[in-house]
């Protein structure tokens, strides 16, 4: 898959693209936001990792214009701007996602592959071996078999299918399951775990999660 970057911290930018470039992905690199445009509408990409404060047309100018001219490219917008309202302006404008600076190469890359991801594949149905989660209807079903779930537990199991390693941090569910609320942490987490495998276990399916203290991922038992 090919990225574009966008940032005006050239050395950060091309630490990007050199971390990312390591994880298989074809990355350009521009410093501006009328370069940001231009490569856009001149090329393919497959992903824009997009810096607000770039010189010319900031990031959310660039988003804007990227979304008027109606290209669903996915956008991880990159700030030093953390406040929730920088975030949300972000949001409304059409981005795919929100990363604070300073912010780790790892928390980058499950970023990335989780947004990719998350624009390639039909959101309705999700097949994981030998369940299937309609998403529209809240339901899992195994063979003849279907439960209702609740749409925290459809987000929580969604996000597993979607994972690549089919594993995903306990940040990352807080953070996309219940917008970091502050009331919410890894025994919020550990809860909906039980519930879901409860669930998985009624079905007699092969699948379970299992949870560490950093982690939750997908288990086959044999």
């Amino acid at each position: 898959m090919r990225l574009l970057i966008a940032d005006d911290e050239m050395n950060l930018a091309k630490a990007l693209r050199a971390v990312l470039e390591d994880e298989g992905y074809n990355c350009g690199v521009c410093f501006d936001g009328n370069s940001a445009i231009r490569l856009i509408s001149q090329e393919i990409y497959d992903g824009l990792i997009l810096d607000i404060m770039i010189p010319e047309k900031n990031g959310y100018e660039v988003l804007n214009q990227i979304r008027k001219q109606k290209d669903d490219i996915p956008v991880l917008l990159l700030s030093a701007l953390n406040e929730v309202d920088d975030q949300v302006t972000g949001f409304d404008l059409g981005a795919n996602d929100y990363l604070s600076k300073p912010f780790s190469t790892k928390e980058l890359i499950a970023r990335v592959k989780m947004m990719l991801k998350e624009n390639t594949i039909d959101e309705s149905y999700l097949q994981y071996q030998d369940i299937l989660l309609d998403k529209k209807e809240v339901i899992l079903a195994h063979k003849n078999t279907k439960y209702q779930l609740t749409k925290l537990e459809c987000s929580i199991l969604s996000l597993l299918v979607r994972s690549e390693s089919n594993r995903v941090p306990i940040w990352l569910v807080i953070e996309k399951v219940w917008n970091n609320r502050v009331d919410v942490n890894q025994n919020t987490v550990s809860l909906y775990v039980s519930y879901l495998n409860r669930k998985l276990s009624a079905l007699q399916s092969c699948v379970s999660i299992k949870m560490s203290k950093e982690n939750i991922e997908l288990c086959v038992n044999i």
